[in-house]
């Protein structure tokens, strides 16, 4: 009797350890016990079970994961999350003034206190920084447009910039830099073939030079000097060529 009685205990010991693993392995729910190993404070809340379909639907019970919170809609977000979307998106297209995302955070119908929230935090980061981003631009624009300094001026206050800011950025530049980028521009633009011998065309020539620096910003004084000395370079040069 003994051994028998010995024997039954073992056989349910080890039929319950196969049903234990069982469950675990292919049941459809994990016993509160087995969950409390992997999380605390499933048993004390009062949870008969644990299923992953209702934790991730949960969301008072699971903290909400990165994942999610990126993949959620635009309208379950808050104004902050959907500004601070938005200035990345800005961000990673190119270089922006703090006006610039500040009108367009306001396109976006982004409240006036959440904008100087996330741009005052963006700025504390060095993310956003008009001084820098004016003395880029106008190293930027000055080498692909060769404008002069007023046209840059222009161009900055179209961005927002204005005052010492700008003023700082454009110091950059020196009258000779703009004297030689007036010349590069005259040579590149100027009308090869031109008979400027004959005085008409040569001041039709001249005319036309002229009006395209001054829409770069240069001053006519300058404009009509630069132009004049390269028509009497190229002039001379085009005769030298003469058979």
């Amino acid at each position: 009797m003994s051994l028998r009685s010995g024997r039954g205990d073992g056989r349910n010991r080890s039929g319950a350890g196969r049903r234990r693993k069982g469950s675990r392995l292919g049941g459809p729910a994990v016993s509160p016990k087995y969950s409390a190993s992997r999380g605390q404070g499933l048993e004390s809340s009062g949870a008969s079970e644990f299923s992953v379909h209702s934790r991730s639907h949960d969301v008072g019970q699971s903290p909400e994961t990165a994942e999610e919170k990126v993949s959620r809609p635009a309208e379950e977000k808050t104004e902050y999350e959907q500004a601070k979307d938005i200035v990345l998106r800005q961000l990673t297209m190119a270089a922006r003034s703090r006006a610039e995302l500040e009108d367009k955070l306001r396109s976006k119908q982004i409240g006036e206190e959440t904008i100087t929230e996330i741009l005052d935090k963006y700025e504390d980061w060095g993310l956003v920084n008009d001084q820098e981003f004016a003395e880029m631009f106008v190293r930027s624009r000055a080498t692909s447009r060769k404008l002069a300094r007023p046209a840059l001026r222009r161009e900055l206050a179209d961005k927002g910039i204005t005052g010492d800011i700008a003023e700082e950025a454009l110091a950059q530049r020196t009258d000779e830099d703009e004297r030689e980028d007036a010349r590069a521009l005259v040579r590149k633009k100027i009308k090869r073939g031109a008979d400027l011998n004959d005085r008409t065309v040569r001041e039709k020539e001249l005319r036309r030079l002229a009006s395209m620096l001054a829409r770069r910003g240069y001053s006519p004084g300058v404009a009509f000097d630069v132009a004049k000395q390269e028509l009497h370079i190229v002039g001379e040069e085009e005769f030298d060529d003469l058979p």
